[in-house]
């Protein structure tokens, strides 16, 4: 399996990240390091547009969209987590939550539609169970990030601030 320094925390963010209309995100094996990149500049060079009137500063996405598309060994498309899987995190945390008070009303507001939102709002009044559900959630992340990385031949070399803690 190849090390390789990576942040954690990003690719766990773009993992979260739904909305891929626009922007879509790779990791470059080589380097570790995680890319956002315009879905519309990869689709018109994909379909062999020239892309010579797009403004300075998107130029550069047709440097890295063109590398992306000829040395595909080299990158990986981050995947999406379905969302149904953070709100079982949500789920998982409330149930183990000891105050029998704080653990209704998270049962209250996972509840229909707009449970995230509900859910994080019950918790701005809790501040030392908001801080725990920050970090078993980054905690999972980590893991999860982990083993996505090992499923393609690759152990993350883990900072400090990374690091996962079994509690």
């Amino acid at each position: 399996m190849k090390k390789l320094k990576v942040d954690l925390e990003e690719i766990g963010d773009h993992m979260q990240d739904q909305d891929r209309y626009d922007i879509d995100f790779y990791l470059d094996k080589e380097t570790g390091e995680a890319i956002i990149i315009d879905v519309n500049i990869l689709r018109g060079l994909e379909d062999g547009e020239t892309m010579e009137d797009l403004p300075d500063w998107q130029r550069e996405q047709v440097k890295i969209a063109e590398e992306i598309l000829s040395n595909s060994d080299n990158y990986i498309r981050i995947p999406e987590k379905p969302s149904y899987e953070g709100y079982d995190l949500m789920v998982e945390f409330a149930e183990g939550v000891k105050d029998e008070s704080l653990r209704e009303k998270l049962a209250i507001a996972l509840d229909g539609k707009g449970a995230f939102r509900r859910f994080k709002n019950v918790l701005l009044s809790y501040p030392k169970y908001r801080e725990r559900w920050f970090e078993s959630k980054q905690q999972r992340m980590n893991e999860e990030v982990t083993e996505w990385l090992n499923s393609i031949g690759i152990e993350p070399e883990i900072s400090n601030d990374d690091k996962i803690v079994d509690e």
